[in-house]
């Protein structure tokens, strides 16, 4: 793990000398960058030079990933390009406030989420339906519970 680590960050230093002001050039990518980005060939030059640095980053990423890696990262972009520009601007903000998160809160939600997926099929089904049927306020009040790290009020018996 640490290997991969050294590696990424040698070649994000790497990458620095190639990024400038203007962006990364195009001849200053590896073959196999030019070869996931060939489409952007004739128009690289005109794209903005933050969008040359995303891409180059992502076309790196892509050259390590191994097929099933690459296969879920197409579902994944496919999943994402069929939502809804309101559904799109919901998971960046929910994005945004989790890597607001102190590192407690944001393992509180990993674990939440890995016993989720864990659950059968119908038991999460069961679980979705009734967070559907809440309210907004419902809603945020449960996910403001689950980030609160202050004990909870135990359950009266009557």
């Amino acid at each position: 793990m640490k290997v991969r680590h050294i590696i990424a960050v040698a070649a994000l230093l790497a990458w620095g000398t190639a990024i400038g002001e203007d962006g990364v050039k195009w001849d200053n990518l590896s073959r196999d960058q030019k070869q996931v980005l060939n489409l952007y060939t004739d128009g690289w030059d005109q794209l903005e030079p933050e969008r040359q640095r995303q891409l180059s980053v992502g076309a790196e990423r892509w050259t390590r990933m191994s097929e099933p890696q690459r296969r879920d990262a197409q579902n994944r972009f496919k999943h994402w390009r069929n939502l809804t520009a309101e559904q799109r601007d919901t998971i960046r903000e929910r994005h945004a406030e989790y890597r607001e998160m102190s590192p407690t809160d944001q393992r509180r939600i990993k674990d939440n989420f890995r016993r989720y997926q864990q659950m059968p099929p119908d038991r999460r089904k069961q679980l979705r339906e009734r967070f559907r049927d809440l309210s907004p306020e419902q809603r945020k009040h449960l996910r403001d519970r689950m980030t609160d790290r202050r004990p909870k009020p135990a359950a009266t018996r009557d």
